[in-house]
């Protein structure tokens, strides 16, 4: 395969211009499209169609994401967002494949390398402190704290709180941190992360 061949593109091109000349932007299941589209299109064929970003998937049903019509900043935005939630996803899997210590892993942000790390509801900085001893975090940016978004709050105050300069004097931190940036990724709005980043000052 060369690199300009893209696997079934055609098929899928078919299956989205038929799409949007029966539904529109209106969203349709995998079932009602295999009775209604021509050539029955297989469940793999529209997951293929989501991949190259002609179709979205909310888990239940499948709905055109760029309509032909539309300017081509729209198209350019979906494949800039797309491309971006691939590459995060992509650099976050390879950092889990090489390891963490005791749950802390790297994650990329801005072309920037962040130690990462999860935060429940009721995570204390005890706990968090005692999972980054033995980070060599030299090696980072920062950290990253992460958690679902309904903890958006609690994960703020953690982050004040390891801002303190005195949490760095009692600490082997030997640095303060900084809140530097904030971020929430997720296509379900009910299944969002929220994640903040900070920074040795």
């Amino acid at each position: 395969m060369t690199e300009t061949e893209l696997p079934r593109l055609e098929d899928c091109l078919e299956l989205y211009a038929a799409a949007v000349e029966r539904y529109g932007s209106k969203p349709f299941t995998a079932a009602r499209a295999k009775r209604e589209l021509a050539g029955t299109p297989s469940t793999g064929l529209l997951e293929l169609a989501v991949a190259y970003g002609l179709f979205e998937f909310d888990g239940d049903a499948y709905a055109v994401r760029v309509e032909p019509d539309e300017p081509e900043r729209a198209w350019r935005a979906n494949a800039i967002d797309r491309a971006e939630r691939i590459r995060t996803a992509a650099v976050e899997r390879a950092s889990e494949r090489t390891g963490g210590t005791d749950g802390v892993r790297a994650l990329t942000h801005d072309s920037r390398r962040f130690a990462s790390v999860a935060v429940g509801e009721r995570a204390a900085l005890e706990g968090i402190l005692d999972r980054l001893e033995g980070v060599p975090l030299e090696e980072y940016d920062g950290i990253v704290l992460r958690s679902p978004g309904e903890h958006a709050n609690a994960v703020q105050r953690l982050a004040d709180r390891l801002c303190e300069p005195a949490v760095a004097n009692e600490t082997d931190l030997s640095r303060p941190f900084q809140k530097e940036s904030t971020d929430v990724v997720g296509d379900d709005k009910n299944d969002l992360e929220f994640r903040l980043f900070l920074e040795r000052e």
